[in-house]
């Protein structure tokens, strides 16, 4: 008599974070179509319930600042408006049914399943990281970035040229370094949710950001790191029983800071850089976005950003961008001060989690809350369905494992 296999559905998560990037066919010339761009419908197979009542609440927000961005935004090329508008309103329909979604539980005999696949997908995307690191030591190129490059949905070209007057940074299966860096903090927070310890994870995670190259990531990875170590340890019992391990575990940290730092020290000092890249992220958009809150033409239609960016004449490297490489400053730019009012309420409630979470075995509450807004410095493409798989996959996995409806 055969026996039926049930496969769990949840492992489909870990495998996407392998294929994130991977296009499988383009519609027109700019818009490429990937597993994610499913991502509504994936949703709908880990589904137990939905609540109308939220994704109507999600949705409705999504249309006051699309038409808020119509009615008050210039428009500079009116034939992206539409392209640009679906996708803003696609990544709303993910982030609300995210939201309003109760998850089907993950059962305990399917976490270890569920945590060796995502173990396998990090030793995939940090050996490949490390096979083009190597490469590009030794040969000053790297043949298996440009051939995966071909199979993604955009180009590696600008990272090749890098790499081609001396920089050192790999992307795996990603699309871009900060990508790659931001697909590992993503897949990280995932493997918090179990509340389990895992060091070489950790360790493997940190290697990867750092072949990646990416400040952002690095930077992120640091203060992950930090909030952990003092949510666990800076509480009056866990010093009386712990002090040792605290001692040991931050003077490990301390000393990696210490080799780490001459890089550090190096992507802050870009930042007064003009045409490097941390300039042109950080530093360079600022006119931009202090035009955006106080001219009232300086909000942008969706669709026109290219225009608008070439207008300020910032160099990219050796070209005037035509990006905006900061998500937080592109919501600014298309919805002004609503932006602000909308990130200042996110921010205080993330300061509200922080009464509880010292001691709380939870803690990871925090970072996933704050993963969201500090994700919006590693990348400009945040209305692509790509950007919103990383973000709500570790909250998807947070209500599944919990067995919650809530975040």
């Amino acid at each position: 008599m055969s026996r039926s296999i049930r496969v769990c559905s949840y492992l489909l998560l870990p495998i996407i974070y392998l294929l994130v990037n991977v296009k499988l066919v383009n519609l027109g010339e700019s818009f490429p179509v990937t597993i994610v761009t499913f991502l509504p419908v994936i949703l709908l197979l880990f589904m137990e319930r939905i609540s109308l009542k939220k994704l109507m609440i999600a949705l409705g927000i999504g249309a006051g600042l699309t038409l808020f961005n119509y009615i008050f935004g210039q428009s500079l090329d009116a034939s992206k408006y539409v392209t640009s508008t679906m996708l803003f309103v696609y990544i709303v329909i993910i982030i609300g049914m995210t939201w309003s979604i109760r998850f089907k539980t993950v059962s305990q005999r399917n976490h270890r399943k569920l945590l060796r696949m995502f173990y396998i997908v990090i030793g995939i995307v940090v050996s490949i990281a490390a096979v083009e690191m190597i490469e590009i030591i030794l040969t000053g190129g790297s043949s298996l970035l440009k051939t995966i490059s071909g199979y993604l949905i955009y180009s590696n070209s600008y990272v090749l040229n890098f790499i081609k007057f001396g920089g050192k940074r790999t992307t795996a299966l990603y699309f871009e370094p900060a990508f790659f860096a931001l697909a590992l903090i993503s897949i990280w927070l995932c493997v918090k949710q179990f509340g389990i310890k895992t060091p070489k994870t950790d360790a493997m995670i940190l290697l990867g950001i750092v072949l990646s190259g990416s400040f952002s990531g690095v930077m992120t990875f640091i203060m992950f790191y930090l909030l952990e170590w003092g949510f666990k340890y800076l509480n009056a019992n866990a010093i009386r029983k712990k002090l040792p391990l605290a001692i040991i575990s931050l003077g490990a940290f301390m000393v990696g800071l210490v080799f780490g730092f001459p890089y550090i020290a190096d992507r802050i000092g870009d930042l007064g850089t003009e045409g490097s890249s941390s300039y042109y992220r950080i530093v360079g958009p600022l006119v931009m976005v202090g035009y955006s809150l106080t001219n009232i033409d300086g909000v942008v239609r969706f669709g026109s950003l290219y225009e608008y960016v070439a207008s300020f004449g910032i160099f990219n490297g050796a070209d005037v961008g035509k990006t905006i490489d900061n998500g937080l400053y592109l919501l600014i730019i298309y919805f002004s001060w609503f932006a602000i009012i909308l990130t200042a309420w996110y921010m205080a409630r993330i300061v509200k989690m922080f009464r509880g979470a010292f001691g709380n075995n939870q803690n990871f509450r925090v970072q996933l809350w704050l993963f969201m807004p500090l994700s919006l410095f590693f990348t400009g493409s945040i209305f692509s369905p790509e950007y919103a798989f990383l973000i709500v996959c570790p909250f998807i996995l947070r209500k599944a494992l919990n067995n919650t409806d809530s975040l």
